[in-house]
């Protein structure tokens, strides 16, 4: 782990990274704490599609070198993908238009296991993108969908999962963390009791957990993974990560003349090289924060340099989520409610997002309360986690989401527009 001490040092000046951090596209003064919907772009994102990507040829190939650049530069973002996520080769990685979709293509490529008599496994936690797939493509084919129940706390209750498992369980779809809740769930132990108790293929959204921690795949033992650039301060394009001793006989959406082979049978028609581009920049961003974090390994293998520089943010942002949860405390108003883990000796296991309520206030009036007080921005709705909401028996959250570019002052600012809102 980083040193603490180098850590906030660098972390203090990374904001400046970030364009879009205290204005908006038309320079208009805002705080932007939403960045559960979508992270900010970081200005080696933006650089990079406006120089590498607007340059690159559309179609790759081996023939011209203008082909030939655009295919090494496609393989190039594979393998950065696959060193941010611990895989052990970028035949595993595949770009999509969204988590979404890749969610639902790979739901088809494995619409054969899904017969009569067997059974699959969905949690409450999840966000819709990988529970609607899995119950479409279930229903469809035959198959039983069950359903994970949530802990009285709002955690995933493990033990419910794992007494749904038997030797009909051909899938279990988890979530790396609540995208609403900010709840951990930890991953590596439960794949490891999934995989004693079943034959089951594990399929991990990591969308939510992607910017605040490192994942390993090889650790964690899934055999597939999905996540967002958008998340991880680039563009919107969907990452899927698939173990390729489980990609024989899988039958994904594809045109007759695209490559059988993994990856490219995952991928249809044009590759988006801006896009690309993109989220190029972004990793290359956070390898540079790895770097400044841990001088000592700035020549290390982009894998672990990845890892320094996501164990640098998790710890950052604990600290944050300590903070907020203090201030939290403090205003000791009973018209308001945190949902999720509010327990500071277990910081460790939730990201910096939370899910509040005011008494009297509905979502999207709390929402607007921010933005005309203070030009603050935080989420409303269900965050497409509508059986959370259900079970709280709410029409819908506010949500708080911070990144390692917010700091102690975007909370001040935060609290004081909460007191302002509760007493007035």
């Amino acid at each position: 782990m980083p040193d603490p001490d180098v850590i906030y040092s660098v972390f203090q000046k990374l904001r400046n990274r970030f364009p879009g951090f205290s204005a908006d596209s038309k320079g208009e003064r805002r705080l932007y704490l939403n960045s559960g919907a979508g992270s900010l772009m970081v200005d080696s994102c933006l650089g990079a599609i406006n120089s590498e990507g607007a340059g690159l040829n559309p179609m790759p190939g081996p023939i011209t070198p203008p082909e030939n650049r655009t295919w090494q530069f496609q393989q190039q973002v594979r393998q950065l993908v696959a060193d941010f996520l611990g895989a052990g080769s970028p035949d595993e990685i595949s770009f999509h238009f969204s988590t979404t979709a890749a969610l639902f293509n790979l739901a088809f490529a494995l619409r054969s296991l899904f017969k009569p008599g067997k059974n699959l496994v969905v949690t409450d936690l999840d966000h819709f993108a990988n529970i609607s797939p899995w119950e479409t493509m279930g229903v469809y084919q035959g198959a039983e969908v069950r359903r994970v129940r949530l802990a009285r706390d709002l955690s995933l209750d493990a033990a419910d999962l794992l007494s749904k498992l038997d030797h009909n369980t051909v899938l279990v779809a988890l979530t790396g963390a609540s995208n609403v809740l900010g709840t951990i769930v930890p991953l590596t132990d439960l794949v490891s009791e999934i995989k004693q108790k079943s034959p089951a293929l594990v399929v991990v959204d990591a969308v939510h957990l992607a910017p605040h921690a490192p994942i390993d795949v090889r650790e964690i033992g899934c055999d597939f993974l999905a996540f967002s650039g958008y998340k991880i301060f680039g563009p919107m394009v969907g990452l899927l990560y698939s173990r390729l001793q489980v990609q024989d006989g899988l039958a994904p959406y594809r045109v007759e003349t695209n490559k059988e082979q993994a990856p490219f049978c995952w991928e249809q028609g044009m590759l988006p090289n801006l896009q690309l581009a993109g989220l190029k920049g972004a990793l290359e961003y956070l390898l540079e924060v790895g770097r400044a974090v841990s001088p000592k390994d700035s020549s290390a293998p982009a894998r672990k340099v990845f890892r320094r520089a996501l164990e640098a943010i998790k710890r950052y942002e604990q600290d944050l989520s300590l903070y907020f949860l203090e201030r939290l405390k403090k205003i000791g108003s009973p018209r308001l409610k945190l949902y999720g883990i509010d327990n500071p000796g277990r910081v460790t296991s939730r990201t910096p997002t939370f899910a509040l309520e005011i008494a009297g206030l509905s979502p999207s009036d709390l929402k607007r309360s921010f933005w005309e007080k203070g030009r603050i921005i935080i989420a409303d709705g269900n965050h497409y986690s509508a059986v959370v909401v259900r079970h709280l028996q709410k029409s819908g959250l506010n949500r708080v989401s911070l990144a390692h570019y917010d700091g102690p002052d975007s909370l001040d600012l935060f609290f004081d527009c909460l007191e302002n809102i509760i007493t007035h």
